[in-house]
């Protein structure tokens, strides 16, 4: 919730009451950890242990790399060859219902937004970077390349693309780790008795090879 306090234009479907969109957030990240087709990522605070940082990909059912080494979750449940992790990306997931307060049908269509522009791109297909999240006080410190770079370099080995939606101020940072804008997600304003638009850019990175890689890092 503190990362998104700057970019505003993205909050206008919120309920108005911060407690439940706590509650909220919660019930879904709760969701998040407890999926398997998942791979989550954090960065702490090494005296306090508070979470800095966060990165949530799902990655499509032919990754093998996010297999190994990461994945905490039980077999239970899993699809497929029954590896633990690894994507199961395509399937339908539950969309939560609305929060308390909230303006119903601007929540129905900003999620159906990113759930068409998904289709649109075949983001199954691909590995998407579905949420990152840094908090302000701890911008500006590379944090956020430092959760994006290593599973991009998995998917490199692999010769698997990416795909996000970007809000405005990250456009940047995802340019220079090899990501081009490829459409644009609009969401009028108006509708929520506010001026303008927001607008999410829809990004896609290829592989790239090793050189590459090095330049968009530099």
């Amino acid at each position: 919730m503190d990362a998104f306090s700057a970019s505003p234009e993205f909050t206008y479907w919120w309920s108005p009451s911060p407690d439940v969109m706590r509650t909220w957030h919660a019930s879904r990240i709760r969701g998040r950890f407890s999926d398997p087709g998942t791979q989550q990522f954090k960065i702490a605070n090494a005296s306090s242990g508070a979470v800095v940082a966060f990165a949530k990909w799902d990655p499509p059912r032919t990754m093998e790399g996010l297999r190994e080494g990461f994945v905490v979750y039980d077999e239970v449940g899993l699809e497929g060859d029954g590896k633990t992790g690894g994507g199961v990306q395509g399937k339908k997931k539950k969309k939560l219902k609305a929060p308390e307060g909230a303006d119903e049908k601007l929540y129905e269509e900003f999620f159906d937004g990113l759930e068409s522009m998904g289709e649109k791109w075949k983001a199954h297909e691909k590995l998407v970077l579905s949420i990152i999240c840094t908090d302000p006080s701890h911008h500006g410190r590379g944090i956020a390349a430092s959760l994006i770079r290593p599973v991009l370099a998995l998917a490199d080995k692999e010769r698997i693309p990416a795909y996000l939606e970007a809000l405005p101020l990250a456009v940047p940072l995802y340019q220079r780790l090899g990501f081009q804008p490829v459409d644009r997600l609009e969401y009028d304003l108006a509708k929520a008795g506010r001026r303008g638009k927001a607008v999410l850019t829809i990004m896609v990175r290829e592989p790239q090879s090793e050189s590459e890689s090095e330049s968009t890092s530099a």
